[in-house]
């Protein structure tokens, strides 16, 4: 930049300092005034804009721990009340509650019994109630389906020569609302108010300490699988039961991890156990009372009442074996260790549309087609299936 051209530049900005200078001088203190409150309220409000907008995950928080205490304060009292009115039955349940359970199940029943899966093509009609799987509407078909998981993940623990361990955890005294006194339930004044499901999701992060443990993390994820059944106590309290397999030269370790972690009174853990799947069994049988027999007790009718009343899943495993998702698809094609094997080596493939990932299209083994979503049926309302 030569000096002429400097020099222009300094007198533009000269020029552009004395007419803002003048500007300036023309306003008046008071209006000065305002218009330094007025850049100093917009700076607050953009200040706390972002703030809103960075802290939403954190007020989310907040509002659903507002809810949940005020949940768990409405659960105490009626809970509390129902025992003073001497209306509890079993599991902490009343009559009421049973019934407006059966009701709901009733319904249920009636919407499968009077729905077909129509096919358009060839005008076939498959009752609903053939296709569900479900420990309340077909438990003898949900408990072959749970017996296959429970033998095909057994086989792939003895073939791996992995050890059987049995484990149950309860929850500490503030997760129940009663105490039993005398064989009589009385109120424990140091419940906290959790719901049975909250307590479920309790009982599943005092698990996750576990397999977090160095003593389980250690092990290699192929070479450590389970079972495990959520179970009420009779105050309707859940407590779980596990049946981990793993190396046999881990076990001591284990063993010393879950007394390390878990040294409260009603917590246990074996290593003894002769037939390690019918010591399982016998658990998941006492869950489905219906499998056993149509003609059910009235303590049975209470237990349905209460998974399905606090929406408690009643028995799960490790990732173990193949999703059920996809055997439900692959059934009649492949057994359940069949299919978990190709999935392990990679062979299946499931591609599902880029809208809705929830919704599978296709399903390859290697460049084989073996499933493809069938639009031509329909679900509808047929009265001549009952």
């Amino acid at each position: 930049m030569n000096y002429s051209q400097k020099t222009t530049k300094e007198k533009h900005t000269t020029k552009s300092v004395q007419s803002t200078k003048g500007r300036r001088a023309s306003l008046s203190d008071e209006d000065v005034a305002r218009n330094v409150a007025l850049r100093e309220g917009d700076a607050l409000s953009l200040t706390t804009y972002k703030e809103v907008v960075y802290n939403f995950a954190e007020y989310q928080k907040d509002y659903a721990q507002i809810q949940s205490n005020i949940n768990r304060l409405a659960f105490k009292r009626q809970i509390w009340n129902n025992l003073a009115d001497n209306s509890i039955i079993y599991y902490g349940l009343t009559k009421k509650q049973l019934d407006v359970n059966e009701t709901k199940l009733m319904l249920q029943r009636r919407f499968l019994n009077l729905s077909v899966l129509y096919d358009k093509q060839t005008g076939n009609m498959i009752p609903l109630r053939d296709l569900v799987i479900s420990a309340n509407h077909s438990p003898h078909r949900y408990y072959s389906q749970v017996q296959n998981r429970v033998n095909t993940l057994t086989g792939e623990a003895e073939r791996k020569e992995l050890v059987p361990i049995f484990m149950t955890i309860t929850l500490p005294s503030e997760y129940h609302p009663f105490k039993l006194v005398n064989k009589k339930l009385v109120i424990n004044p140091k419940f906290d108010g959790t719901p049975p499901n909250e307590a479920v999701k309790a009982l599943t992060k005092r698990f996750a300490r576990l397999r977090n443990d160095r003593a389980l993390r250690d092990i290699p994820k192929d070479a450590r699988m389970y079972f495990r059944v959520n179970e009420p106590h009779q105050s309707g309290t859940p407590h779980t039961h596990i049946l981990y397999y793993v190396p046999k030269e881990c076990v001591p370790r284990i063993i010393s991890a879950f007394r390390r972690l878990f040294p409260q009174k009603g917590n246990d853990i074996q290593n003894n156990l002769r037939n390690a799947v019918a010591y399982v069994m016998k658990y998941i049988n006492k869950t489905l009372p219906k499998s056993k027999s149509d003609k059910l007790t009235k303590k049975d009718r209470y237990l349905n009442t209460w998974y399905s009343h606090h929406r408690v899943t009643r028995f799960s495993s490790s990732r173990t074996l193949a999703p059920l998702y996809l055997y439900r698809l692959l059934h009649h094609r492949y057994s359940l260790r069949a299919l978990t094997k190709l999935r392990k080596e990679g062979r299946i493939r499931v591609f599902a549309p880029v809208d809705d990932l929830n919704k599978i299209a296709e399903i390859f083994e290697g460049e084989e087609l073996i499933y493809m979503k069938n639009d031509n049926y329909s679900i509808e309302k047929h009265r001549g299936v009952a």
